[in-house]
């Protein structure tokens, strides 16, 4: 039965196959209490005249959706990490969860799942089998309360909640035993209360924001840092003045050399030199690499910042290639949009203090021009907002196509640093 369904789905007259079914794709961060990466929750939707299919709830839909992900691959799209996928009650009751690898996914139950026998008995099923289970968007009712023990984690929005409203739903769910999840996180300090309220996973883009640091002077460390970063990324910067730029900060120069010879890049020779890491990278590289790595080491934010800041350059310059853009602003105004939460300045500060044409700076702090439109679709498709009209120029299929890419790439790319 799972099969026939992951096979076609009528729609109008004729069988439409899965890989005919174009789908845009998300994944979301899940971290720990100390901002390491615990999963990625997947999120998808069908576009066009068949978005229902995708979204809708019944057998044949959740198929399409298991295929999709084992036709792209879990380790494109989450590394070693467990994906999260939202599942309805047939999902569960059909049991399509066994197309899945149990070691690899975390079954999120939806909130409209009540305690019913054959869910219950599904659930179990799946533990046994392996899998984790956590109830999603969770409020507590006498419908939903029988769930709670067939599950490992439980899910709470938090979103526009104060300090006194977390406290409260996280009192009345700790005593089950259940990890607390909070989703939907978008400050500093909501992150803050989650935390002393005893959730010990989080959901949200509070990570990528600056914290409020309103008025702060920046240190002389700071200070050196933008104008060690606006100098590299000067734009009439030569090979010779990057190399020398670069040469200033030992650690820099040694963790460069060694990227070149990691196994990431494939290289066959190994090199001694920073001039010829350079030459061998070509300078936008090298502005890429030393610019990610200075921001990883002068800031004690969370590693998957600088995999956001990697996945939305690429995004952003695969994205301006579909529209005839300059490949490397695209990409500069990707990696630039996560500065203001690298180094807890307002965006407008960071950018008065880089050598930037106006252009990028417009796209960064307002988001206008073609390299506005391009940053905006890509911050869209990373929030799994599909609906907004900052995607009604772009063909989906292409989308999907650069986010699968840009995610890979990116993960080559830290796979090099982390060998640096």
């Amino acid at each position: 039965m799972v099969e026939k369904g992951a096979q076609s789905l009528v729609s109008g007259r004729r069988a439409l196959r899965m890989s005919e079914l174009p789908l845009l794709l998300a994944r979301q961060p899940i971290l720990d209490r100390d901002l390491r990466v615990a999963g990625y929750e997947l999120l998808f939707r069908g576009t066009d005249e068949h978005a229902a299919l995708v979204d809708g709830a019944d057998q044949a839909t959740a198929s399409v959706i298991v295929r999709a992900l084992l036709d792209v691959g879990l380790d494109t799209l989450i590394g070693s990490s467990r994906a999260w996928i939202n599942v309805s009650r047939d999902f569960l009751v059909t049991r399509a969860f066994l197309s899945l690898p149990p070691e690899r996914v975390v079954i999120e139950v939806l909130e409209d799942v009540t305690a019913e026998e054959p869910v219950l008995a599904a659930m179990r099923d799946a533990r046994q089998r392996g899998f984790r289970i956590a109830l999603d968007d969770f409020e507590l009712d006498e419908r939903n309360a029988g769930l709670i023990a067939e599950c490992d984690m439980i899910k709470v929005d938090v979103y526009g909640r104060d300090r006194e409203q977390i406290e409260r739903v996280a009192a009345q769910l700790r005593p089950t035993g259940r990890r607390l999840l909070a989703e939907k996180v978008e400050t500093r300090e909501t992150f803050d209360t989650c935390v002393d309220s005893g959730f010990e996973l989080f959901q949200g883009y509070f990570f990528a924001r600056p914290s409020p640091v309103r008025g702060r002077a920046l240190s002389g460390d700071r200070a050196r840092l933008m104008m060690l970063l606006a100098e590299l990324n000067d734009p009439k910067a030569t090979p010779e003045r990057i190399t020398a730029l670069v040469q200033k900060d030992i650690t820099l120069a040694h963790r460069l050399v060694r990227y070149v010879n990691s196994a990431a890049i494939g290289r066959q020779a190994h090199i001694s030199r920073l001039r010829d890491a350079v030459h061998m990278l070509g300078v936008e590289r090298v502005r890429t690499c030393a610019t990610l790595m200075i921001l990883a080491a002068a800031s004690d934010k969370p590693a998957e910042l600088s995999t956001t800041a990697l996945v939305r350059a690429r995004y952003c310059q695969l994205l301006g290639a579909t529209r005839d853009g300059d490949p490397q602003k695209h990409f500069l105004v990707g990696l630039f949009s996560v500065l203001d939460a690298f180094l807890d300045e307002p965006m407008e500060r960071v950018i008065a203090k880089l050598p930037l044409t106006d252009d990028i700076g417009a796209a960064l702090t307002k988001r206008t021009g073609e390299l506005g439109v391009v940053l905006d679709a890509a911050l869209a498709c990373e929030r799994a907002d599909w609906q907004g009209e900052e995607l009604a120029d772009f063909d989906f299929v292409e989308l999907n196509e650069a986010y699968v890419a840009a995610i890979s790439w990116a993960d080559q790319t830290l796979r090099g640093f982390a060998e640096a």
